[in-house]
């Protein structure tokens, strides 16, 4: 009894720790676009129709949050420790099963749908948790290690910057920003091409909505490792300009592809205003961004990044024009590699 009674005071320090990590997310663009949306409807609509008209974005936004918080007691901890522990295998599926009904993001996740839109809603949610949990938890019991096929490596880019490209692209595989835009590209892109007679003019809006969610990200590109990136960056023997241009580059050649058959001319014109918008808070703000979590911004640069890069997608996607989201970006290269400079000598 002493045992189980450990771990379930551990079981909750975890728990709490991992919740007030995601506080991040509080500051994040995508979230207060969301919350912007439902708070108009709330008041020009029913509470029923902002649920509604909300419900995609809504599950898009909850899906990485539901997978990261589905990874119990025993995959938080090093395996070493874990392995110590006298459980059998009914008690070490008894231990994720009340993981899973302490999780306290499940819990307000269905306290809140059960004010808001009744019970109903708040069963729906809990039982979409309740099936990530069980993926989750089938997935990190494989026999075997997914890893990311050889192929997909970027090992033979030039070797002054391939070691900048390849952690850029770990980090931002690591962050929730990165799959909750992956999801809403590939929605759009299912709607576009098995849709019955889908809009041409919701492609631009869903490519916006891919930006937005990626552009956060924009803020924080040398801090998505808690800083460290930015000092090593500096003992090597680069401009600073080239760092920049590799980090940049490997956040929007993904865009590209997630928008490539939505609309590309809107989601690159709206990368290249976020990430020049960012360019301050990334070289001179720090975080202490962690891994698998929403990243945190500034709600300053959050607004502008949203409006500025809006007007630039919807600009280019109206006129074809994006040559002034690209001046932009091009003079955000010059003033990032002066706030470089300054930062050596700092």
């Amino acid at each position: 009894m002493s045992q189980i009674l450990a771990l379930l005071f551990l079981l909750k320090k975890l728990m709490l720790k991992e919740l007030s990590s995601f506080s991040s997310v509080r500051f994040n663009n995508f979230l207060f676009c969301i919350l912007f949306i439902m708070v108009a409807g709330l008041t020009s609509r029913a509470p029923e129709a902002a649920f509604w008209s909300t419900l995609l974005f809504q599950i898009v936004l909850l899906a990485p949050l539901l997978v990261t918080f589905s990874v119990d007691t025993q995959h938080r901890l090093p395996p070493e420790r874990v392995a110590t522990w006298p459980l059998t295998r009914r008690q070490r599926l008894l231990l994720s099963s009340v993981s899973f009904a302490l999780n306290p993001l499940f819990i307000v996740l269905f306290l809140g749908y059960l004010f808001w839109m009744g019970l109903a809603a708040g069963l729906f949610f809990l039982l979409m948790a309740l099936i990530v949990h069980g993926a989750v938890y089938a997935v990190c019991r494989l026999p075997f290690k997914i890893r990311t096929p050889a192929g997909l490596s970027i090992s033979r880019t030039p070797l002054d910057v391939s070691g900048i490209a390849q952690e850029t692209w770990r980090e931002l595989l690591g962050t929730l920003d990165f799959w909750t835009a992956l999801l809403i590209a590939v929605s759009g892109t299912l709607y576009r091409l098995f849709g019955r007679a889908p809009a041409p003019e919701a492609f631009p809006m869903l490519a916006l909505f891919v930006g937005i969610a990626m552009s956060t990200i924009g803020q924080r590109m040398l801090c998505l490792d808690e800083g460290r990136a930015l000092l090593r960056y500096r003992l090597l023997p680069i401009a600073g300009w080239k760092v920049l241009v590799t980090q940049d580059m490997t956040f929007l050649i993904p865009l590209a592809v997630m928008v490539s058959l939505l609309s590309l001319r809107t989601g690159i014109a709206f990368g290249l205003v976020a990430i020049a918008v960012g360019r301050y808070s990334s070289l001179r703000q720090r975080a202490n961004q962690r891994r698998w979590r929403f990243v945190g911004g500034d709600p300053r640069f959050g607004v502008a990044q949203v409006l500025l890069g809006g007007l630039a997608g919807i600009g280019a996607a109206r006129t074809g024009l994006w040559a002034v989201a690209f001046a932009l970006y091009v003079v955000s290269i010059f003033w990032g590699e002066q706030l470089w400079k300054c930062s050596l000598t700092a």
